[in-house]
């Protein structure tokens, strides 16, 4: 049973939860499909052109925290991208029910195609020296695409078990304010998994986030009790064929809410 509300409007099956304006469909970056979803769809979605899956990683740092694979769970990925770290848990864990969420249209309806309705994909990766690979599609019943500010959830208080983003609290307009709308929505004793490169667009967020114990700081002040904390969590995404990358030097911490 999903945990969605009705949804504002519906749009090719992607049910949004905030009325984008075309003001704002202009101004986010993330739904020029043709640059940023193909580079997404290449990273995420295309392991077999780098011999595995790039952020593996980061996958293996969110898969420690997952309980036994017959453990019914809520969970919920913010900024979810075009949506590979949302499917694994899916895939690892067909008791539980996973939401992916994202501001952008496009990545999630790229998302949406390739893990829900088994699309397969031919993204133009030409550019980048990969050319046009075939990706061949999934069909995951138990994970659910959906547009949604990830500090306007549209979930019920206390019904998330898990809470995963990445990539996701430096490019907020107010990074810490998120967390509170995240202790609403998860249960007593759900987790959070949060990584991030913590490469803040605003100066005012460098300010109140950085260094990192400014965070937690923060965190535990407000009840949430630290779990682990990984600093560097290393990632390097590679930028095409030659082998140029760029290493992001991430946080990964989990917490708990009291």
């Amino acid at each position: 049973m999903s945990l969605l509300p009705t949804p504002i409007s519906v749009r090719r099956d992607i049910p949004f939860y905030h009325a984008k304006s075309e003001a704002e469909f202009k101004d986010d970056v993330y739904e020029r499909y043709d640059e940023l979803v193909t580079r997404q769809t290449g990273l995420h979605l295309a392991d077999e052109l780098h011999g595995g899956y790039p952020f593996q990683d980061l996958l293996d740092y969110i898969l420690r925290w997952l309980p036994a694979a017959d453990t019914p769970l809520a969970v919920a990925d913010l900024g979810c991208s075009v949506g590979r770290l949302a499917a694994e848990i899916a895939i690892r864990q067909p008791a539980s029910t996973v939401y992916g969420l994202d501001l952008s249209y496009q990545m999630l309806r790229q998302g949406h195609d390739f893990w829900v309705k088994g699309a397969t994909l031919q993204p133009n990766l030409l550019r980048y020296g990969f050319g046009n690979p075939q990706l061949k599609g999934h069909q995951l019943t138990n994970l659910h695409f959906a547009l949604a500010k990830a500090e306007e959830l549209p979930f019920p208080d206390a019904s998330l078990d898990l809470i995963l983003n990445t990539f996701l609290i430096d490019r907020l307009p107010q990074p810490l304010g998120a967390f509170a709308e995240w202790a609403r929505v998860l249960k007593p004793g759900g987790r959070l998994i949060t990584v991030s490169p913590l490469n803040f667009l605003k100066t005012q967020s460098w300010r109140e986030a950085h260094p990192p114990a400014k965070i937690f700081a923060q965190l535990m002040g407000a009840g949430w009790q630290l779990e682990d904390l990984m600093d560097p969590l290393l990632l390097d995404e590679p930028m095409d064929a030659r082998g140029n990358a760029v290493r992001w030097k991430t946080l990964a911490f989990v917490a708990s809410r009291g």
